[in-house]
């Protein structure tokens, strides 16, 4: 149960409709303190650039009326340049 040398995540990621090609991995706090640094909503599904414990990662919460929220996480592990990346194309609406 890990992805290469990224550290702990589960062995199937789910991918996000809507935004091939990225994997979303179930969001694990890991017990740290969260900062959210930006965040970004379209209509039911909210982004956030984020840091924990010094590590950068982009969250996505998907709500629904009939469900508990689903959180996801993606970038953790990356490097900052990735995941800022990875943010500029959520923003700018090339995948998400």
């Amino acid at each position: 149960m890990s992805r290469s040398d990224e550290g702990t995540v589960p062995a199937i990621p789910v991918v996000a409709s809507g935004m091939p090609g990225l994997a979303w991995f179930p969001y694990d706090s890991l017990g740290t303190r969260t900062r959210v640094r930006e965040y970004l909503t379209r209509g039911n599904v909210e982004y956030e650039q984020c840091i924990e414990g010094g590590a950068y990662l982009i969250r996505r919460t998907q709500r629904s009326n009939a469900a508990k929220p689903t959180v996801m996480e993606i970038g953790r592990g990356r490097t900052r340049i990735v995941v800022l990346d990875l943010w500029q194309l959520i923003v700018m609406g090339d995948i998400g």
